[in-house]
Order: C-alpha cells, then sequence, then structure tokens
C-alpha cells in the first residue's frame, strides 16, 4: 500500500504542474514515505480534450442550446475530427501542424473566432505558430462556451466552480451542488481518480486546493473516496483553506474530508502520516495549533516524479507576450524563499505564514542543483520562481552561480521594483537566462504607496524598470485601484503615470486590480487606520476572507475601473499612446495633474552601479576578450566588438576580463585598484570614469 496519494484537482493552469504536490512529494519520500501524486487538473482536460471525450460531449447534446451551440453541434464531426490534431499542436508533439491551423478552413469556428484578434496585423508572415496557437486556443475556449451552456455553468479551463466558492459564508451553500447528481466533466475526474486509487491503493489521500476554483472539485473527490472507499483518509490544505477557513466553526465539511490543514503541509502532512500531534490542523473535534516547524532547506527539492509531463499544454489567451508567460511554455515552478522579505504592504496577507515567515536558507549554489534535477526530471529547462518577492542579494547569487556553472535555464519571478536593481544587476541576471519580471507598482501614486508601506516611490519604480528594459529583460506591474481615500484625482493621475511608463517603453504589460480588504492583511485587521469602516464583525461560520468596508468615495469604482481597463488594453497593442487619459472615461473626470515629463525625466537619473564603491565586486561576463594593435577585441556569439585603447590601459583592461571572468573567485574594486596603482601613476577613479570603462561595462564588466 501507498502511505498517501497526492492530487492537484481542477483546475490549474494546464502548461505546467501546480508546484505543491511536488514540494510535499519531494519532502514526504526524504523522510521514508511511500507518496504517489497525480494531477488530475491536467488528466480531466485531457481526457475531456480528446476524440472520444468531445464525441462523448456531443452525443449527450439535447438540442435544446443557444445558436451558437447548436452551430457547433452541426459542426460535430469537424471537431471529433480536429481535436487529437490541435492537442497534439498544444502540447508540442507535432509543430509541423501549425499551418495547417492557420488555414482558414481547417478549425471549425463558433463565437470565439468573432472577436477575436487580426492574425496577420498580431503575427504577421513569421509568427505561424504563435498564431496557431491563439487560434487554437480559440477553439478550445468554443468548446469550453459549449460545455458551460450543456453541462456545467461552472466550467472554465483553468478554474471550476469558482464563483459558487467565492465568499461560502456556510458550507451549506457548496453542499447543494454536492447533492446534485455528477456531470460530465465530475463524472471524467472520478474515473481518473478510481484508476490512481486501484493503482496506489492509498491509505491516505491528500489534495492542494490552491484556490477558490479548486474546491467543488476537491470535495467531490472526497464525496467519491467516502462513498466508494470509506477506509481512505482525505486531507486537504493549500492556498484556499490557509486564507479563508483559519476561523470555521462549521463542521460540515467533514462529510466529505478527514482533515484540514492550514499554512505550509509538509511537517503537518509528516504529523497525520506518523500519527504525531497535529499541526495547524482541524479536524471533526477541532482545530489543534501545535507547535513546529521546517526550514526552506529542509523542505527540499520538488519531486515532480509521476505527473504526466506529456499532457500539459499551452494556451495563447491574448497577443502580449508578457501575460503569455502564464499560459505558454512548460515553465517548473520553484521558490527561492519562503515568504517575503519585505512582508509590510497593507493589502497583502502579511499575518499569515506563507507571507510573513520569510526564510532563505538555500543557498544559490543549492538552488542551482535543484534547478538541474528538476530539468532532468521534467524536461524542461525554464523556470518560474514563485516567490511573493525574489530576494536580490539571492538572485545575484543565482545568477553568478548559474553562469559559474555554464547552465543554461530560462527564468522569470516576481520581484519589488526597489534600488538593488541596478542596470549591473539586471545585466548580470539577463545574461544567466531571466528573461521577465512582474512587479506591484499598485497605486502609481507616491501618497498611496506611503500609505500602504510599499516601500517603494514611482522615481524608484520607474528606475528599476530602466534597468531591467535596458538588459532586455521583460517587466510586467501589477495595478490598483480603489484604495480606501484614494480620490477620483489619484485614480486619473495614476492612469497618466502608467501611459507615460508605456510611452517610454518601460513595461511589456500591465494588469489593473480592483482593490480588495482581506481578514489577514493589515488593512483588513485595521481597517480605521486606512480611513474607512468595516460593515460587520463576526465572522462567517465557513469560509473567510474579504472584508465589506464603507467609506465616503463620492464616484463611481465601476467607471473608473471600465476606463483604466479600456486604456490599457490600447496601451498593451501600442494603440493612442498620447490620448489624454481623462478622455478614457466614460463620465466626466479631472485632467491629469501629473506633468508630462514625470516619467523622461524620472529616466535621465544616475544609476547606482556608476558610484564607485571599493568594496563592490566586478565580474566580467561578456564575450572572449583578444589583445589587438588597437585595443581590445571582445568575441560574443552575434558579433566582434572593440574596445579602442592605448596599449597599456589595453593591457589592464584585458587582465581586469581575465581576472574577473573566474567566477570561482570574487575581485573588488579596490583589488582592480590596486592592480591599477602597481602600473599607473594617474588615478584609478579617473579611468573608472572615462568613456573607455563606459564601454567596458556596456559589453559585460559589471559592478555588483
Amino acid at each position: 500500500m501507498t502511505d498517501i496519494l497526492l492530487l492537484t484537482p481542477p483546475f490549474v493552469q494546464p502548461n505546467c504542474p501546480y508546484p505543491a504536490t511536488a514540494y510535499l512529494t519531494g519532502y514526504l519520500r526524504q523522510r521514508g514515505y511511500s507518496v504517489e501524486q497525480a494531477d488530475l487538473s491536467i488528466e480531466t482536460l485531457s481526457r475531456i480534450f480528446s476524440r472520444e471525450g468531445i464525441a462523448n460531449l456531443f452525443d449527450n447534446y439535447d438540442g435544446e442550446g443557444d445558436e451558437n451551440c447548436n452551430r457547433m453541434w452541426a459542426l460535430r464531426g469537424d471537431y471529433i475530427a480536429t481535436i487529437d490534431t490541435v492537442m497534439a499542436f498544444l502540447r508540442g508533439d507535432d509543430p509541423t501542424v501549425a499551418n495547417l491551423i492557420c488555414s482558414p478552413e481547417f478549425l471549425p469556428q463558433a463565437s470565439r473566432f468573432e472577436g477575436a484578434a487580426n492574425v496577420e496585423d498580431s503575427f504577421g508572415l513569421l509568427g505561424t505558430k504563435d498564431c496557431a496557437e491563439y487560434l487554437a486556443t480559440l477553439y478550445l475556449q468554443d468548446l469550453s462556451d459549449f460545455i458551460r451552456a450543456t453541462v456545467s455553468p461552472e466550467f472554465e479551463i483553468v478554474k471550476y466552480a469558482e464563483s459558487i466558492s467565492l465568499s461560502i459564508g456556510e458550507f451549506s451553500a457548496i453542499e447543494q451542488e454536492l447533492s446534485k447528481p455528477r456531470n460530465f466533466v465530475e463524472n471524467t475526474m472520478c474515473e481518473l481518480l478510481h484508476a490512481h486509487i486501484e493503482r496506489t491503493a492509498p491509505r491516505r489521500v491528500g489534495i492542494s486546493v490552491p484556490f477558490p476554483g479548486n474546491l467543488l472539485g476537491t470535495l467531490r473527490i472526497g464525496q467519491y473516496i467516502k462513498s466508494n472507499h470509506p477506509s481512505i483518509e482525505v486531507i486537504i490544505g493549500g492556498g484556499y483553506p490557509t486564507t479563508e477557513l483559519r476561523t470555521m466553526t462549521d463542521k460540515e465539511i467533514f462529510r466529505y474530508v478527514d482533515y484540514v490543514v492550514l499554512d505550509d503541509g509538509e511537517l503537518a502532512l509528516e504529523r497525520i502520516l506518523s500519527g504525531g500531534e497535529l499541526l495547524h490542523t482541524y479536524t471533526a473535534e477541532g482545530y489543534t495549533e501545535g507547535s513546529g516547524r521546517i526550514s526552506h532547506r529542509e523542505r527540499g527539492c520538488p519531486d515532480f516524479d509521476g505527473l504526466p509531463h506529456s499532457l500539459y499544454f499551452s494556451l495563447t489567451e491574448v497577443t502580449n507576450p508578457m501575460h503569455r508567460l502564464w499560459s505558454d511554455g512548460r515553465w517548473n515552478k520553484m521558490m527561492l524563499a519562503h515568504g517575503c522579505y519585505w512582508a509590510k504592504c497593507a493589502f497583502c496577507d502579511t499575518s499569515l505564514d506563507y507571507i510573513g515567515c520569510y526564510d532563505a536558507s538555500l543557498t544559490a549554489a543549492e538552488i542551482a542543483d535543484q534547478m538541474e534535477r528538476v530539468a532532468a526530471q521534467t524536461g524542461s529547462r525554464g523556470f518560474h520562481f514563485v516567490d511573493e518577492a525574489a530576494p536580490p542579494k539571492l538572485l545575484k547569487e543565482l545568477s553568478l552561480e548559474l553562469l559559474r556553472r555554464g547552465d543554461k535555464f530560462s527564468w522569470w519571478t516576481n520581484i519589488r521594483f526597489e534600488k538593488s536593481y541596478t542596470g549591473d544587476l539586471c545585466a548580470l541576471m539577463a545574461r544567466a537566462g531571466c528573461v521577465a519580471v512582474s512587479g506591484g507598482l499598485e497605486v502609481a501614486s507616491d501618497r498611496l504607496l506611503e500609505m500602504i508601506g510599499k516601500g517603494i516611490t514611482i522615481e524608484q519604480a520607474t528606475i528599476a524598470m530602466r534597468n531591467f528594459y535596458y538588459a532586455g529583460i521583460m517587466v510586467h506591474t501589477y495595478l490598483m485601484y480603489g484604495l480606501p481615500t484614494e480620490s477620483l484625482q489619484e485614480s486619473i493621475d495614476a492612469a497618466e503615470v502608467v501611459r507615460q511608463m508605456f510611452r517610454a517603453e518601460l513595461i511589456g504589460s500591465a494588469f489593473w486590480h480592483r482593490y480588495a480588504m482581506t481578514v489577514h492583511s493589515r488593512s483588513g485587521l485595521s481597517p480605521e487606520e486606512f480611513g474607512v469602516r468595516r460593515k460587520d464583525r463576526l465572522p462567517n461560520p465557513f469560509a473567510n476572507n474579504e472584508v465589506p468596508f464603507a467609506e465616503n468615495r463620492g464616484y463611481s469604482l465601476d467607471m473608473v475601473g471600465e476606463g483604466l481597463n479600456i486604456s490599457l488594453a490600447n496601451w498593451l497593442v501600442g494603440n493612442s499612446l498620447d490620448r489624454p487619459v481623462h478622455k478614457w472615461f466614460g463620465s466626466k473626470v479631472p485632467a491629469t495633474t501629473v506633468i508630462p515629463s514625470l516619467i523622461t525625466d524620472h529616466l535621465i537619473k544616475p544609476d547606482g552601479c556608476r558610484i564607485y564603491n571599493d568594496k563592490a565586486r566586478l565580474v566580467w561576463v561578456g564575450g572572449t576578450p583578444e589583445l589587438t594593435d588597437e585595443g581590445i577585441l571582445i568575441h560574443t556569439p552575434s558579433s566582434a566588438k572593440e574596445i579602442k585603447l592605448g596599449e597599456e590601459e589595453a593591457e589592464f583592461l584585458y587582465a581586469v576580463m581575465e581576472q574577473t571572468s573566474n567566477l570561482e573567485e570574487s575581485y573588488t574594486f579596490e583589488d582592480i585598484r590596486t592592480l591599477w596603482e602597481e602600473n599607473f601613476d594617474k588615478s584609478f577613479v579617473e579611468f573608472y570614469s572615462s568613456k573607455k570603462w563606459d564601454i567596458a561595462r556596456k559589453f559585460g564588466l559589471l559592478q555588483i
């Protein structure tokens, strides 16, 4: 028998495994337990979007749908004939069919194609694969619309029954859904679950519930197990119970599960498996806080063994390249560190361990070891570090370690736009494989940024974005509107700041979120400090997350949100970047008070890496240098570049490049200055401040 079978329920992003079960599997296996894992999310999607699944879907259509459903039913033969070809292409198994998918009569087309982007404008003549992926995504969205209309209105490719699971005050609200017969989607999931239970014979089943859109699928799994395998204990944990079920008094959920685990699951699961003291765990008898904690190093390497790597498939819902990173490509999800090193933002759940308990105990070498191991398991050399905010110092050390090893990985992560991201650090990260970053600019207002404790300013964020842009690293920024005390004028001014950033090409994409006050955030714990009043005081008996609050706003947030989103949709594709921001709003709003040159004025400010510092490390990450009669010739993969220097200066700089390219050793400016002073009478700082040094920096001589 297997000690535990770990499951990912429907539905999460289909392009790569969600990492929760992989981390739990790695930890429990190193502790000696027999563990199996399965991804019911991708398996269920793959079974539905198959020739057999689509045939069954159309066979059960009763003809009572709308015009779009009737059109799709009329084209059912085309859908059945094309589905396996489309899925093979989206999985990367057969890229040769891209031209076929792009041909006008291959894919059956329903309502999703009517509002599609102009593919010739978006992809041109050379983007055939991208164009085919976009069209194939529209095709799957059409099929999803059919499933919603005929099987379950709650179906979506990346979530299931989210609307039912949001803000559930009492468990009875979702139990009404559980009392209904299982539908086609749920039956498909349960058939796959049955096969995994027969194969692994688990004593316990653990289910990760990261989002509200996983709750109903999870409870259907528990319902199936309790009805058909009552001896198996069911354990749930993850982001949803951690954030929403902490004050649960409603015990009805325990008809479907045996344990509800909060916070990190590694040690809590080990305690359940060993029969030890429970840790941060609910049972039908009540809650046990327990004691104990493991470090991020003890958590170990995620183990993706047993997951169906051949089934994951990419989607292209929008043509923006940054947005696509979430849904396109098989990114291995890992954490560099646990929690957030800042953990002061008023809107964030900083009172919970997953943010407030910061632990960066893994070294850069250990992270690189894990990356090599995971890449060998999954066959993918792309990584998404899912940290709340990756520590700049650790990113520097990891970049140096990857360059030292010669490892070629592609990676991206979440960051804070802070002054640590100098031009040279960004260049170092790019050389080590960083392709993109995402970070919160939030309200784009210095007053509000200070109020929420973000710890950055617009100037600081602009300079960091500039440095990423110059390094060739794409930038996505999270934006927020509707904060307490935010005036209409501040909303318009925030839009102007974002417009100027897009016009300066600092950001490749962005997204406006409407502010929500949560129970575990500083603003939710003390709303009066932020100028608002909480509407109720009593917690719900089941789930608690968003805090309803009252304030005297004086303008429509819906109107503001609509204007912000319409303008952003245009800026994302480079449209109307010179249009005055107040003209995007449906009602009369004030003109911006932001000066037109705010962002360009910040862009010309000096960078921290051009301030001389004896203790700063110097590294050469450029091409192979060669001494010539006129200076130094730098051989890069794409070209040869020359720095024209006198003989003595060339020999000195060549020696510096040779020494600092050895990443096994650390050379500071003090070391280099000493070498200079042994050979020259003039000041080293004079040479450091010269155009020659700037050219060397551009080619890869970095101060970090």
